[in-house]
């Protein structure tokens, strides 16, 4: 898998980067259980996707009586979304959430989903958030939804891109590993970037890394901006400088360096943290979450 969409397009889709939330008023951690709900037994373990506009994972799922519904695979996400059409009839939530995507935070409604299932994870009540999904309308029109943390959470999981499946439950270590951070919100990684730290989202929504300006300008003094394209995203638009970064490492692998920078951070959110980690900069073709040992690996 490598990243190859800087040379094609002005204006670049990002499912991913990063959809943080947290409930208005506290925090809500992420501790592999829903609630309210229940999470009740499923199906198969293996479950199969197909790859929309060169970089998006999409799966199938089911949501009561509604079959076969399409929806992206987020890991940058910490709630699970449902397209806006698809929520009529269902019950708002009773608080809102503050979702900060890109270098934006707004609030976003919720609602309750009865009988959400993907493969063998199967959850009575799951609260989703309700957005329109625009930017995904003409790259991946069928997508209804984005299944975020809440859902993945719940069990290990493993990404195969040559059998295009996904597989649930314990995985052996891949060849190459690195310790993962599992925080309220989301999964990071500290990666070493001409051997300095940087603490990076792991997203799997996102075409490539994508870097805060704000956060690493000091350790990229002499960066060149390759190319300015325009980024849309569930807060809209936003523009992003094309670089090539200096030696990228994770636990001692190379790379890829290509990678699209930010210009400004959300204020007062993410501290400490720097950008998002793209799983096409892995170069893997099989991707491991092994949340027992928090470990993600990889070959």
């Amino acid at each position: 898998m490598k990243a190859n969409w800087f040379r094609h397009a002005s204006i670049v889709r990002i499912a991913g980067a990063a959809m943080m939330v947290s409930i208005l008023g506290g925090s809500s951690p992420i501790d592999g259980k829903q609630s309210p709900g229940e999470t009740l037994q499923g199906g198969d373990n293996e479950v199969p996707f197909t790859i929309v506009d060169d970089y998006l994972i999409v799966v199938e799922t089911r949501i009561g009586e509604w079959r076969r519904v399409k929806f992206a695979l987020d890991t940058g996400a910490t709630y699970s979304v449902l397209r806006a059409n698809r929520a009529k009839g269902m019950a708002n939530a009773r608080q809102p959430v503050l979702v900060v995507n890109l270098d934006r935070v707004q609030a976003q409604e919720r609602v309750n989903v009865s009988d959400f299932q993907l493969g063998p994870i199967r959850i009575a009540e799951l609260i989703m958030v309700k957005d329109d999904l625009e930017y995904l309308r003409s790259s991946a029109p069928g997508v209804e939804g984005v299944i975020g943390l809440d859902v993945l959470r719940q069990r290990s999981f493993s990404i195969d891109f040559h059998r295009r499946k996904i597989k649930f439950g314990a995985h052996r270590l891949l060849r190459s590993s690195a310790p993962i951070e599992i925080d309220q919100s989301y999964l990071a990684v500290e990666v070493r970037m001409s051997g300095r730290p940087v603490r990076l989202l792991v997203d799997s929504a996102i075409r490539s890394i994508l870097l805060y300006r704000d956060r690493v300008a000091e350790r990229l003094p002499n960066v060149k901006v390759e190319q300015r394209i325009r980024g849309t995203s569930l807060s809209g638009d936003a523009s992003l400088e094309v670089v090539t970064l200096p030696r990228l490492q994770l636990n001692g692998t190379e790379l890829e360096r290509r990678a699209v920078l930010l210009r400004t951070s959300p204020t007062d959110f993410l501290s400490g943290v720097d950008g998002y980690l793209s799983l096409t900069a892995l170069g893997a073709w099989h991707v491991s979450f092994d949340f027992e040992a928090n470990r993600l690996s990889w070959e």
